[in-house]
């Protein structure tokens, strides 16, 4: 039997271990646009910039419930479950995202937003992203892993 503190020690353990991936992004992000003002100067840099901010959202959110013990839920209700919920929540932090750079237009005067198209494709890359974490994720069937389980992989898997 597994001492559930030592579980809850490991999951917040591999949960912050996965949190390198939004990180570095974001800060990247900040480095981009504030000190190198690249956004201005090739508008194209943000197309990767969004796609790899799906992945890395994606990556974390694999690692928190894969994080969750094993006997959370079944593992046949987690095969069906884990990936709608990564999609659907690394959809959702893209529209978060988009909202964040509608605020910073509308309160700072940034300009983050060109128009309606560029925050769809904004989103769009987002999501596809995700989708490439997940097919990634699957293709090397480390995704449904759970917390003391079986086969769960360590730091340098997938979704550590």
């Amino acid at each position: 039997m597994v001492d559930s503190r030592a579980v809850s020690r490991e999951s917040k353990s591999e949960i912050l271990r996965a949190s390198w991936a939004p990180w570095l992004v974001f800060l990247l992000h900040v480095f981009i646009s504030r000190v190198l003002n690249a956004y201005i100067l090739f508008p194209p840099l943000d197309i990767p910039m969004h796609f790899f901010g799906g992945v890395a959202i994606a990556y974390f959110l694999a690692a928190c419930l894969r994080a969750l013990p094993a006997d959370a839920m079944s593992l046949q209700v987690r095969h069906r479950l884990v990936p709608l919920l990564i999609f659907s929540l690394t959809s959702t932090a893209t529209v978060f995202w988009e909202f964040a750079e509608f605020f910073s237009d509308l309160l700072i005067g940034t300009h983050a937003q060109l128009g309606l198209q560029d925050t769809l494709l904004d989103m769009a890359l987002g999501a596809a992203g995700g989708l490439s974490f997940l097919g990634m994720a699957v293709r090397s069937r480390t995704l449904l892993a759970a917390q003391g389980s079986q086969g769960a992989s360590g730091p340098s898997g997938p979704v550590a």
